[in-house]
């Protein structure tokens, strides 16, 4: 009969605890209120899928052409070929994202994604690949990118209430830093057991997972407003509100400055991983390994505390810290300490770019939502640029001074652009 109790009393408390105060800590005041609503927790587990798919083709692909070619300068081409598409369509994504269904146009793109790995994996298996073909799949990447970013940052304010669009970004930040963990954990087991194309199979399966959680949400949720201005016109406008607020204007200035020149770390970092105590594919997964770790714990400060802080402030000190961290990395060729800096280069990148976010959403009009986040999406897209100046300054100049050089102007941008942005918050 004790034993029965004592059983009963335990199933209480295990079912007060799964309930009631799961309740009440979802209600309390962190990152975690966004799931009270079950669109976003399907655009969450969509973008949880998506992410691990997207680092994989980042990283695959760079791995893939530094072992193709062993050239700093060609890696670096692949970046530009994949972002500089952005800067070139993102506004027309933007203007997009404001006239058609924002769902329905991340659906198509999600799909299209998922037949781009699986050609990439097929041509990799039947010895078909060449840099060529590759940096052309890398262009149709970033074509596609151009239309799905701006979409896919602009449902958020559909998904929940307004007083918990931070805490939803904030959420939707940790996916990064989950498939910045699982993807270097996975990376070098796949390899060595299906190679390099095994990747890319995998990133297709998860864009297909990723579309078929996209399909189980509500369409009619993301309906835009109807435009009777032209294209053009559209675009006009939605530049012309973003250089009339001076903090958005300054916001998406320092994040492309800092990501032209924090890119070097992903464009030199196979490099790098061959010049550490420990060399080659499992070095290079280390280091992805700390910044990853780094980028979720990040993350997890800003779920917990991210409604207590000063964004502008933390904006601003984790921009300059970033600067430190590539400095501090061009300095070790110790892979157990190169670790420990990319944990903290990580962390600080991750943070400058969710709160880049944040900032940039509570600021701009719903009406104008998807053009000003597509020009925010130049903060991504001026990797092309990063990408291709840090593999020629690289082969001229040497890597570590290239890493150094980095930290250096990125603290620069981060005192200049963060005293502007400050001063016009307050």
């Amino acid at each position: 009969m004790c034993r029965r109790f004592d059983s009963a009393l335990r199933h209480l408390i295990l079912k007060i605890i799964l309930f009631t105060n799961l309740k009440d800590f979802f209600s309390s005041k962190t990152g975690l209120q966004a799931f009270e609503s079950k669109e976003y927790r399907y655009f969450w587990l969509a973008a949880a899928f998506s992410n691990i798919g997207m680092w994989s083709l980042g990283y695959g692909r760079l791995w893939l052409m530094h072992d193709l070619t062993e050239s700093t300068i060609m890696v670096g081409l692949v970046g530009f070929c994949t972002l500089s598409p952005m800067i070139i369509f993102s506004f027309f994504g933007g203007v997009i994202a404001d006239r058609v269904n924002r769902l329905t146009n991340i659906r198509l793109t999600r799909g299209l994604f998922s037949l781009l790995a699986l050609i990439t994996g097929i041509t990799i298996s039947i010895e078909f690949m060449t840099p060529s073909i590759l940096l052309f799949i890398s262009v149709l990447t970033g074509i596609l990118l151009s239309f799905d970013l701006p979409s896919r940052s602009a449902m958020l304010p559909a998904l929940v209430k307004q007083k918990l669009l931070s805490s939803a970004i904030a959420m939707y930040s940790i996916v990064f830093g989950i498939s910045s963990i699982l993807g270097p954990m996975i990376f070098v087991p796949i390899n060595n057991v299906m190679g390099i194309q095994g990747i890319f199979y995998l990133i297709g399966s998860c864009y297909i997972f990723t579309l078929l959680c996209l399909l189980k949400m509500n369409s009619s949720l993301h309906k835009t407003k109807a435009q009777t201005e032209n294209v053009l016109s559209n675009l006009k406008d939605g530049l012309s509100y973003v250089f009339k607020s001076k903090t958005i204007k300054y916001v998406i200035l320092l994040g492309v400055f800092l990501t032209i020149f924090s890119s070097s770390f992903d464009t030199l970092l196979p490099k790098l991983s061959e010049e550490m105590s420990e060399k080659g594919i499992k070095a290079y997964s280390n280091l992805l390994l700390g910044s990853g770790f780094g980028g979720l714990s990040a993350t997890l400060f800003l779920i917990f505390f991210g409604t207590r802080i000063k964004i502008q402030n933390y904006y601003i000190i984790s921009a300059i810290l970033l600067g430190f961290s590539f400095i501090f990395l061009s300095l070790t060729s110790y892979l157990l300490l190169g670790i420990f800096i990319t944990f903290i280069l990580g962390g600080t990148k991750t943070l400058y770019g969710t709160l880049s976010t944040t900032l940039t959403q509570n600021l701009t009009d719903d009406i104008y939502r998807g053009r000003v986040m597509s020009m925010h999406q130049l903060i991504w897209s001026a990797t092309a640029i990063g990408s291709i100046f840090s593999g020629f300054l690289a082969k001229s100049i040497g890597l570590s001074i290239t890493i150094g050089l980095s930290g250096f102007f990125i603290i620069i941008c981060g005192l200049i652009f963060g005293k502007k942005i400050i001063k016009n918050i307050s």
